[in-house]
């Protein structure tokens, strides 16, 4: 096992817009290939075709979307293996952190979001954002209400800029790894949500709707000018680097071949099932 001040050596994915369900399946084969120790620590960045809603591993999926509107619309659904609330996907660069709980990485989950949103920053200052560390955390009655997305509120390590949401994020840990999944707005805020949550009055959605666009922005709204997926994340690249010098990285364009066998099977045999998406119970 790696002490904290050794070295690490991280493997960087660059994905294209992917479906969800494969992108979902990818993240879990590495996330089990680093819990056997075949995988290396990865950082993975992607987009979502089509945009798409993804909801925490322990939310309902009929508390969380209008399906019969959903069902109507461009977008898809499906459910994360990591924790959090109702995200919408839409033209965005999201990452994941995916690695043994070893050296840096073997602190609690307080100390990993606190790690991974300190690199953020800095590559969000690459591109001339500069972003804050959410300091807060969602009050016991936030973490109850049932309508209550992502982006309407930031915990604790969370970036914000002027106290709008930028990056919402989740973690699912297991005895020797964890998967980090963060969602960072490029070019959208998030306030088309409210149109899509279910059991609401149209007061309730259009004040919510109002909320999330006062509450989150994207980095292409900050700086006043389009910011391609491409420059996104070059700028983010370069802030794990710089953050984590001591650690080493390098870019693979492929999955090995047990990550691609395994993502396979589980986009087909689990992500895009209704078993998976509607269950109402927790347990893999």
């Amino acid at each position: 096992m790696l002490q904290d001040n050794e070295i690490m050596e991280w493997r960087i994915l660059v994905s294209d817009k992917t479906n969800p369900y494969l992108n979902m399946a990818i993240d879990e084969a590495i996330y089990n290939g680093i819990t056997t120790g075949q995988s290396p620590p990865t950082i993975r960045f992607y987009d979502w075709e089509p945009a798409t809603f993804t909801y925490g591993y322990n939310q309902i999926l009929e508390d969380e979307l209008d399906i019969q509107f959903l069902q109507s619309s461009k977008y898809l659904y499906v459910r994360r293996p990591t924790g959090g609330r109702l995200v919408l996907h839409e033209d965005e660069v999201t990452y994941a952190i995916i690695s043994p709980l070893q050296g840096a990485m073997s602190g609690q989950l307080t100390e990993t979001f606190l790690r991974i949103s300190k690199a953020l920053m800095i590559g969000l200052q690459k591109m001339g954002v500069f972003a804050e560390l959410e300091r807060g955390e969602l009050t016991s009655a936030e973490q109850r209400q049932a309508v209550n997305p992502c982006f309407s509120s930031s915990s604790r390590f969370e970036l914000t800029w002027k106290k709008k949401k930028i990056v919402g994020s989740a973690q699912t840990r297991n005895s020797s790894a964890f998967l980090q999944h963060g969602s960072i707005l490029r070019t959208n805020n998030q306030k088309k949500v409210a149109q899509f949550l279910p059991n609401i009055s149209d007061d309730q959605r259009l004040r919510i709707e109002s909320f999330l666009d006062r509450r989150t922005i994207s980095i292409s709204k900050i700086l006043d000018r389009y910011v391609t997926y491409q420059e996104a994340v070059q700028s983010l690249i370069e802030g794990f680097k710089e953050e984590w010098a001591t650690d080493k990285f390098f870019v693979s364009k492929e999955l090995e071949t047990e990550e691609l066998v395994l993502s396979r099977e589980l986009a087909e045999k689990k992500y895009c099932l209704e078993e998976w998406n509607k269950k109402k119970t927790a347990g893999r």
